[in-house]
């Protein structure tokens, strides 16, 4: 097998924060050499360590962290919620090493009006304007589950880390990266925010329906879904084998728009007439973009998953977990241990400062 493509990068994630974590964790799953400051009081849940932790080697060297960060060629930090005192001043340390690259993630960024400010993932979601799309128009807005901001933030992080240290390696010349997680949230407007702008006219949330042909139903054993272009309408309207969407008012797609809840109401008698499963097979069979909507248990079984090797297994205290692995084939992939808080202090101080010397 090749060599992981960061075998050798030595990168320190400080802060403690989900979206450093996050970030760092794909970095240790390309073959850096990722070292975890461990904070004084852990903002992770026990799941969360099990899966944004393992594959690294873990510190509490508060005291040694600036000498940690020039031996290192990428530094990832960021704020533990409720507190924004940094460890290490990027600028200065890019002065003393200008080849290292340091990514930042923070809610707001470093300047503004909301520098300062401390964030969930709702609020999160609410200021990067997410928000405003999702949930049905005559209701109040619905937040996506979980902590899906701060995980776009760490991708974010993630990205620009890779990114930056190669323009490092071809110029010599590292850089320190600002991201602010309102604005990844921002970046996932597509086309609703600039519309937006360009109208002076909010966009309007849709609820599982933009239209008939692009939406969310309830199947017979749980939910899926079509996005059909205009080009892979007729594909669909096929297979829905209904003799009415021969006529003109559905076919033509200037007239169809005013017939909505007509087709929706074929469309949700389709869809409760077939398994998750069986629309994902007619979607191949005959070029329909089909989803389904699956529960975690279809995905530890999905058998394209299994095929790629997508889960890691990770030793735990209580036994083994299975996390969510490698993004995609073709790079070596290194799942990792997960090693205890502190566990390898001694062995980075001797590996890491002795470079320095």
């Amino acid at each position: 097998m090749h060599e992981p493509v960061l075998s050798g990068v030595r990168v320190l994630e400080l802060g403690g924060s989900l979206p450093v974590a996050f970030a760092a964790k794909w970095l240790a799953g390309f073959g850096a050499d990722v070292v975890r400051v461990d904070p004084d009081s852990e903002t992770l849940t026990p799941d969360e360590q099990v899966y944004l932790l393992a594959g690294k080697r873990r510190v509490s060297a508060s005291f040694a962290v600036e000498s940690l960060a020039l031996a290192a060629d990428i530094v990832i930090e960021g704020d533990q919620l409720g507190s924004f005192l940094r460890r290490v001043n990027p600028a200065q340390l890019r002065r003393q090493k200008p080849s290292i690259v340091v990514v930042s993630i923070t809610p707001y960024g470093q300047d503004g009006p909301y520098a300062a400010n401390q964030a969930t993932s709702i609020t999160s979601f609410a200021m990067g304007g997410i928000m405003s799309l999702t949930g049905m128009p005559q209701r109040e807005p619905l937040v996506t589950g979980g902590s899906q901001s701060q995980y776009l933030g760490g991708l974010n992080g993630a990205g620009a880390a890779v990114t930056a240290y190669l323009g490092s390696l071809i110029h010599g010349e590292g850089d320190w990266v600002d991201i602010s997680i309102q604005e990844c949230q921002a970046g996932m407007l597509e086309l609703y925010g600039p519309g937006a702008a360009v109208s002076g006219v909010p966009s309007m949330r849709a609820g599982n329906h933009v239209r008939a042909q692009w939406a969310i139903y309830p199947c017979a054993d749980g939910f899926a879904g079509v996005c059909a272009l205009e080009r892979q309408t007729p594909a669909f309207f096929s297979l829905l084998n209904d003799p009415e969407l021969a006529e003109e008012r559905f076919r033509d797609p200037l007239q169809r728009p005013q017939h909505d809840d007509e087709l929706q109401a074929k469309c949700y008698a389709w869809f409760a007439d077939h398994t998750k499963q069986e629309i994902l097979d007619l979607g191949a069979q005959y070029k329909v973009p089909f989803g389904a909507v699956m529960t975690p248990a279809d995905l530890l079984g999905n058998a394209t998953l299994a095929e790629r090797g997508f889960f890691d297994t990770v030793a735990t205290p209580g036994g083994t977990a299975m996390i969510p692995g490698r993004p995609f084939l073709g790079l070596p992939w290194t799942p990792g241990e997960l090693h205890s808080a502190g566990q390898d202090t001694e062995e980075v101080m001797g590996e890491w400062l002795e470079a320095l010397s």
